[in-house]
């Protein structure tokens, strides 16, 4: 009878340790499944040290839409100081990527459009003939429309101002 009590010892405290590992082993997955879900809900990238010793966060984040907005109709302006009648014609969309932008613009399109006429007839033909010239112009024209929106208190984060067609005469 004492052999049987020491064998059922035996059992019982390998069953016992049996139980506690799959238990530990059971904690280690539940812990490891709350990481990885906590990381993916706070979306955070690694830590980084900027030039002044201070710890940044930088943000996973997804890749933004561009939203384009044209301006129509087609902008007709006459060159200033030409011995003869030239014109520059333009078809424009305005890049952003916030819809409060694209919003702004449309409400306020009739003074952007003045804005614009006046800059494109302030220009000069020999200016404009050249790609430098071009995108002067596309820099400044994000500007003048900007301008409009912040002057109006509406937001203004233009990104690009395209001319999706262009023609001088």
């Amino acid at each position: 009878m004492a052999q049987n009590d020491v064998n059922d010892a035996k059992d019982s405290a390998g069953s016992l340790k049996i139980i506690v590992i799959a238990l530990v082993i059971l904690l280690l997955v539940v812990i490891g499944v709350g990481v990885a879900l906590f990381m993916m809900m706070n979306n955070k990238g690694p830590a980084v040290v900027n030039a002044n010793g201070e710890t940044v966060s930088t943000e996973v984040m997804a890749p933004k839409t561009p939203i384009y907005v044209p301006l129509e109709p087609t902008f007709l302006a006459n060159f200033e100081e030409q011995s003869q009648a030239a014109y520059l014609q333009v078809n424009v969309q305005v890049m952003t990527y916030d819809e409060a932008v694209k919003i702004a613009i449309e409400k306020h399109m009739p003074r952007i459009r003045n804005d614009l006429l006046l800059l494109f007839g302030s220009q000069k033909y020999e200016e404009l003939n050249t790609v430098k010239g071009k995108r002067e112009l596309s820099k400044e024209a994000v500007k003048v429309t900007s301008k409009v929106l912040k002057d109006a208190g509406e937001p203004n984060k233009i990104e690009a101002f395209l001319f999706t067609s262009f023609v001088m005469q």
